[in-house]
């Protein structure tokens, strides 16, 4: 199968069981309260301006959260079942979905005060750092130039772990969910920023184990039928990138200023920051883009 075709079949996959995923592969109440805040405060700043707010992705949490008054939320997924399934429904002159390309948004440019991102440049499936760069680069053409982009993205810690040791914590410091458990180990398994991981390459290691799903809920007390949920790696080319937050700003701030940096105090809140950017002003080249 071509992996583009696997990859589309991952999110379909995905898209079926998509309400049984937990914090962090989907944002904790603490972090929808602060997004909801941060975009509260920017309605606040901007008086008798209707919010226009662009979403990479359909999480449902974000769709739902409270937003200000005459608001329009516009939604882009590249996954049509993504957007069949997961989207929680378009709403007249509230909120709308569409399948789309977030490198090629269909969106005017500088027509966006607020773009909200949910681990969507983890996801690109592009090399690092030039994926990076070039959804850096639309998001930057979509938002007005006093807009706010909102990225809660998954960080690599600068000293890697490796994947025995994030089995071995398993026992000897333990790690609240499976889902905590397996955001470790991707990033453990990740050769590097710029191969990224294919998901397959998880799956293999963790098939090499011989995990016994039912003892390892037992010992740990985690939810078996997550942890049967590593069978949707299996297989699939899908390409997750993992970067350390050095790697990241270095590219985000070639289109944009770090406004903030907010971290929940969750198990993994470091590793899962929500980014606060405000568009570079000053001089641009003939395309736009800052200099």
């Amino acid at each position: 199968m071509p992996a583009k075709n696997c990859a589309a079949s991952y999110w379909n996959v995905l898209a079926g069981c998509y309400g049984a995923l937990r914090p962090p592969l989907v944002p904790s109440p603490e972090e929808i309260g602060f997004m909801e805040e941060t975009t509260a405060a920017w309605a606040a700043s901007h008086p008798g301006i209707p919010v226009q707010a662009l979403l990479l992705g359909v999480t449902p949490l974000i769709a739902r959260m409270r937003w200000p008054k005459s608001s329009v939320l516009v939604a882009v997924d590249g996954s049509f079942a993504m957007v069949r399934r997961v989207w929680p429904g378009n709403v007249a002159g509230v909120r709308g979905a569409v399948q789309g390309d977030w490198l090629a948004l269909p969106l005017r440019e500088h027509s966006c005060h607020v773009v909200i991102g949910d681990g969507s440049i983890n996801c690109l499936g592009l090399i690092y750092p030039e994926g990076f760069r070039r959804l850096a680069e639309a998001v930057f053409r979509a938002l007005d130039g006093d807009g706010i982009f909102l990225l809660r993205c998954y960080l690599q810690p600068d000293v890697q772990e490796r994947p025995e040791d994030v089995f071995e914590a398993t026992f000897h410091a333990p790690i609240p969910t499976f889902n905590e458990f397996k955001f470790r180990l991707l990033m453990a398994v990740q050769q590097s920023a710029r191969e990224g991981l294919v998901v397959n390459e998880v799956y293999r290691y963790w098939a090499s184990l011989n995990v016994d799903a039912t003892e390892l809920a037992s010992r740990t007390g985690w939810d078996q039928s997550a942890i049967e949920m590593m069978e949707l790696y299996r297989g699939a080319q899908t390409v997750y990138t993992f970067t350390t937050r050095s790697e990241l700003l270095s590219v985000l701030c070639e289109f944009f200023d770090v406004a903030s940096i907010s971290t929940s105090p969750s198990y993994l809140g470091r590793r899962c920051p929500i980014l606060v950017l405000r568009p570079r002003r000053g001089p641009r080249n003939s395309h736009g883009v800052p200099q």
